[in-house]
């Protein structure tokens, strides 16, 4: 649905003005020419926010406007960059106690005009010099190697600009940098002179300037025209997104339309046997819920079940509720299904009078009968106080053994209806079902499949890519029915054709609508999962963090509950809308999983920003150009030919044309051999600068050998490392001012570790997640990280402020750690 577009630019122009909000970047810039080109920028984004919200929840149908919306979208993206970029040198200029940055244009106009000439000149001079020296910008050889074999290796650029202290320069500051020299094992806390600081990240008036500039004069080009076609179309358009999905559902009755049923004879035996001989026929009422994704055969077993046992009722009631969950509305369909008494009136009455009446008219009217009631695609019960009146005039029937068959999508609405009878959680067909379904969709009930002996193969092939879905069966079936020959079937098996359709009873249209009931800061939860393999297996801490670290939540944020708390929230949102399932390792230990056919849908609702892609189809795949986040596996097998290995650099080496590289927002590597494509990987992650997302799965290489720019990320929020090991890992100085990092999680790395010396400067991080807690206490000053969720382990040291005892007291930790070493705590505890 289209208006999924107009949100999406909405939600995305919020978050492009998140690094304004408390007005910290404005003040700090205030004053200045990028001031003002700050401040028109956030105008135009204000503009943008009130004219979409204005737009919200409403249907557009214009493929144009689709565009232009990608378009602002787009713009919202780079100028949340450079804002970011901003707030990250107001940060640098906080920890150091200065306010260069910003403060050189408060003397005066004419000086700031001189100052930015002399920054554009000094600007043409470094491209100049790039040229023949290879300092500079990339800062490869302060960096340091980072989770690295040998240690670290900090040294001097060969190429520094003569007036280091002038802010306009674009390469690091050695202002307040000592020497280099091979580094020597030191205590924290020590005052020798040779103790060496971070060199910092200069500032680029010029580029800022521009770049902001340029980015509000396409915000107010591209807001007009938008305007301007939703007050055109907007007016003829009052549908929302919810009465959209309820246009579309298909009205259901008992009566089957497939002449066969394929499999769930376990799930149906069992509720028929409770029904005629089980708990059901000595309790007055049961409800049975029924749940799975769409697609996955709800109605058509339950309507198994109501015709096997609907001669054991007086009075059988089919009802397809949808999103129409409404207590009078049902109540008036049950007591027009049954019989009538004699001397029964219905007033007009107000609803509320009407429910008594109604309660009292079916009551009368089930008086020693016996009720089977379902209410098949049940969306939505507005609270538990409706369903329970709905109940009331059911359970005073008189009579033993009734029963209510509910079917949902919804794990949340089958636990708010059942209370004595465990919902019955539909999964995908075994193969050998499917493949007797898939034949009869394809060949009708003769089941021809062995008079096609060359399809045999490849429709086994592509009924395994159906990961059990009935309606997938169906969709395909429609395929190849009028197209049995091989080439055809490949070509369905290679595209996936099925995922392309769009007919309201194809399999994709039928999970997507569940995706478009969810509330849209779901839905932003959800899409970024497609950065993951298929039937990857989630922790609770993962997908959190990866929401953290995109700052998804921003427009969610409640201030009384932490943004953890938040994420948790959104995650167990998600398992009650059925998108994640919650599982149990053989350890005890819970973990998230995601249906297949619900992957591929991520992937699809999310292809327009998320891109997946593996080491066999990267030649293949279409990359938008509004692309921001990258994932990529490698699958352990290409490696093991020399002609597919040389193929696929090939195409990792080539993938830089396709891919706007300077844009993306996350990167994600998997697969226990893509070290082996360090080389090309490296050269297309070279221009990668706006990332905030970092995840490689068993790495052993140093960190910057794949990420050329590393040192330079100023938007870094989440780095993970997982499975990585190495004799000895030291995270390089550079680490310590990534100030926006929210998580560091190298947890799961083996290795001797080694921290920088002022990663104090960290001051978002809110996890920082090692192997060993003792690392905890070699954080000095760790005080200054006042966002610090968690404190493992805490030394203190006599005479060293570094690590006295009132550094706790500045954190508001959800736990305090253990300390040691405490044997005088008045020489540690403020007066």
């Amino acid at each position: 649905m289209e208006s999924v577009a107009v949100e999406a630019a909405r939600w995305m122009v919020g978050k492009a003005l998140s690094p304004l909000s408390g007005g910290l970047v404005e003040a700090w810039l205030a004053c200045s020419e990028l001031g003002t080109n700050v401040g028109a920028v956030k105008l135009e984004l204000l503009y943008a926010q009130v004219m979409l919200d204005n737009a919200r929840g409403r249907e557009t149908r214009s493929p144009a406007l689709k565009q232009l919306l990608l378009q602002l979208r787009g713009l919202a993206y780079d100028a949340e960059d450079v804002l970011d970029e901003l707030d990250y040198f107001r940060i640098q200029d906080e920890l150091d106690g200065t306010d260069e940055a910003a403060d050189e244009h408060t003397r005066g106009c004419l000086h700031g005009l001189l100052l930015n000439t002399r920054h554009t000149a000094r600007n043409i001079k470094k491209r100049y010099l790039s040229a023949c020296c290879s300092g500079g910008g990339d800062e490869k050889a302060v960096a340091g190697s980072d989770l690295s074999l040998a240690g670290e290796h900090d040294a001097d650029d060969d190429c520094t600009d003569e007036d280091d202290n002038d802010t306009g320069s674009t390469d690091i500051d050695h202002s307040s940098t000592a020497t280099h020299m091979p580094r020597k094992e030191k205590q924290w806390g020590s005052q020798r002179e040779d103790t060496m600081k971070t060199p910092k990240l200069k500032f680029d008036r010029v580029d800022l300037s521009t770049r902001t500039k340029h980015i509000s004069e396409q915000l107010k080009l591209v807001c007009a025209k938008v305007s301007t076609i939703l007050n055109l179309e907007l007016p003829e358009s009052n549908r929302t997104i919810r009465s959209s999905i309820a246009m579309l559902r298909p009205v259901t009755t008992s009566a089957t339309i497939e002449p066969e049923f394929y499999g769930r004879k376990g799930e149906k035996d069992r509720i028929i046997k409770d029904i005629t001989h089980g708990d059901c026929c000595v309790k007055d009422l049961t409800v049975i819920p029924i749940t799975g994704p769409g697609g996955i055969g709800k109605t058509a077993l339950t309507q198994q079940i109501y015709k096997a046992v609907k001669n054991l009722f007086d009075v059988n009631v089919w009802v397809c509720i949808s999103l129409n969950f409404n207590a009078y509305r049902l109540k008036q369909e049950i007591a027009d299904s049954i019989p009538k008494v004699e001397n029964e009136q219905l007033g007009d009455l107000d609803e509320n009078e009407q429910l008594g009446d109604l309660d009292d008219l079916i009551e009368r009217r089930l008086k020693s009968k016996k009720i089977l009631l379902v209410l098949d695609d049940m969306w939505n019960c507005s609270n538990e106080d409706d369903w329970k009146r709905l109940l009331a005039p059911l359970r005073n029937a008189q009579t033993k053994g009734n029963v209510i068959l509910v079917t949902t999508r919804f794990p949340a609405v089958a636990e708010i209806v059942q209370k004595t009878y465990r919902p019955i959680q539909l999964e995908g067909l075994e193969f050998e079902e499917l493949w007797e379904l898939f034949q009869a969709y394809v060949f009708g009930d003769e089941k021809l499949i062995n008079h096609h002996a060359i399809l045999q193969q490849t429709g086994e092939m592509i009924a395994k890519k159906l990961k059990g879905s009935p309606l997938a069966a169906k969709t395909v079936g429609r395929l190849l029915r009028n197209h049995l020959d091989f080439n055809h079937w490949t070509s369905v098996l290679e595209s996936k054709e099925w995922e392309l359709q769009t007919g309201d009873n194809d399999i994709m249209p039928a999970l997507k609508l569940s995706y478009d009931y969810l509330p849209f800061h779901l839905q932003q939860c959800f899409i970024y999962c497609a950065l993951f393999p298929e039937d990857y297996k989630f922790d609770s801490d993962e997908l959190i963090h990866l929401w953290i670290g995109l700052d998804i939540l921003q427009s969610h944020q409640d201030q009384n509950k932490r943004t953890e708390d938040i994420a948790l929230s959104c995650l167990n949102h998600l398992v009650d809308f059925g998108f994640f399932k919650k599982n149990v390792n053989e350890d005890g230990s819970p973990y998230y999983s995601m249906h297949d056919l619900l992957h591929e849908l991520a992937l699809k609702v999310s292809s327009c920003e998320c891109l997946a892609v593996s080491s066999s189809n990267v030649r293949f795949v279409q990359i938008p150009p509004s692309i921001r986040h990258l994932s990529i596996v490698i699958d352990d097998m290409d490696v093991n030919d020399r002609v597919t290995f040389e193929s696929i650099k090939t195409d990792f080496s080539t993938l830089s044309k396709r891919l706007d590289v300077e844009k993306l927002h996350s990167f994600m590597l998997f697969g226990r051999f893509h070290g082996s494509f360090i080389s090309p990987l490296g050269d297309l992650l070279s221009n990668a600068k706006s990332l905030r997302v970092i995840l490689l799965s068993t790495p052993s290489y140093a960190v910057e050998n794949m990420l050329h720019n590393f040192s330079n990320l100023v938007h870094l929020r989440y780095l993970r490392i997982i499975r990585g090991y190495f004799p000895e890992i030291r995270l390089p100085n550079t680490i310590s001012r990534f100030y926006h990092l929210r998580i560091l999680d190298v947890r799961k790395c083996n290795g001797h570790f080694g921290l920088p010396r002022d990663i104090d400067n960290l001051v978002r991080l809110r996890h920082f997640l090692v192997p060993d807690d003792n690392l905890h206490s070699d954080v000095a000053n760790v005080g200054k990280l006042k966002c610090l969720q968690e404190l493992r382990r805490f030394k203190v040291k006599r005479q060293s402020e570094p690590f006295a005892l009132r550094q706790l007291g500045q954190l508001e930790l959800i736990s305090s750690p253990p300390t040691h070493h405490l044997p005088h705590l008045s020489h540690f505890l403020p007066p």
